[in-house]
């Protein structure tokens, strides 16, 4: 329901536009944590760099730096050598906005599958090695076959370019359409969240998003899945939750310049997934 607006507060937020510089890197840390039990299974902490270029008529490329590993369990090292390879073939993104400023489709989509038909005569090394790289690689090889939905359900993507609200008649709408995500407790199941924030002027110029968000399904969805690979080991029932807290800064120039989201995902006490993601402009590379 739109929220009734006085007109100096229609005043504050109408500089608010989600701009952006013709060139800028950004800093993606990204830490997590998975509890199974009483016992930590696996904490990691990754970062990377995107530099963002905007094109016309809503088209954006985006330059990533390979992850590095800050923390990550021993492991899953030969995984992630593997997933180093894999992402050589997203390196470059481009990708067309719809006018929300949410992800509309991938315009490079050709050039990422050739990289990728390439990539896999490498990896083809690994999957005669072990028959669970082999899985591991077939995954992501169906990811790229569908690029388009794969970036718009990533998560990442969907903190970066998330609908902005609109203004309507002096009203405005503080919730944001349903989106869909990748559950990580239930690889390959999808969830939908609904979420809501509130946008304010800082006091030392620019803005600032405030944004909660809780899973908008009952956890039905899920139960036949949890009964199949998780009720023995976890031994209580289903009480699924997902829920999500954000914060966006955005400088004097409206631009984007510091993102703190957490995520938690949760099957019960006994096992729940915590995810962290902190995104910082670092510099203006051109103005």
């Amino acid at each position: 329901m739109p929220i009734e607006l006085t007109n100096e507060k229609i005043d504050d937020l109408s500089g608010f536009k989600y701009a952006w510089y013709k060139m800028a890197e950004y800093n993606i840390n990204i830490k997590s944590y998975l509890t199974l039990g009483k016992g930590k299974a696996n904490q990691t902490e990754i970062e990377e760099d995107w530099i963002i270029s905007p094109g016309e008529y809503n088209h954006i490329a985006i330059n990533s730096s390979p992850q590095r590993y800050i923390q990550s369990d021993g492991q899953m090292q030969p995984f992630y050598e593997i997933l180093e390879k894999i992402n050589k073939a997203t390196e470059v993104l481009e990708i067309s906005l719809h006018t929300d400023k949410s992800i509309d489709e991938v315009t490079n989509k050709n050039e990422v599958l050739n990289k990728w038909s390439e990539i896999k005569k490498d990896l083809h090394f690994f999957e005669l090695v072990k028959e669970s790289y082999k899985t591991f690689i077939h995954i992501y090889d169906k990811e790229f076959n569908n690029i388009d939905d794969n970036i718009k359900l990533n998560f990442l993507y969907q903190i970066m370019f998330y609908p902005l609200p609109a203004f309507r008649g002096g009203g405005f709408i503080d919730e944001i359409p349903v989106r869909t995500a990748l559950s990580t407790l239930f690889p390959g199941e999808k969830l939908r969240y609904s979420s809501h924030y509130k946008i304010s002027k800082r006091d030392e110029g620019g803005y600032i998003v405030k944004l909660e968000a809780k899973n908008k399904d009952d956890q039905s969805q899920f139960e036949n899945v949890y009964k199949d690979k998780y009720q023995r080991t976890l031994g209580s029932a289903l009480a699924y939750a997902y829920s999500v807290e954000g914060e966006y800064v955005y400088n004097e120039d409206s631009v984007l310049s510091e993102v703190m989201f957490h995520v938690k995902e949760e099957l019960n006490e006994n096992m729940f997934y915590v995810c962290r993601y902190h995104i910082k402009l670092n510099k203006k590379v051109s103005v």
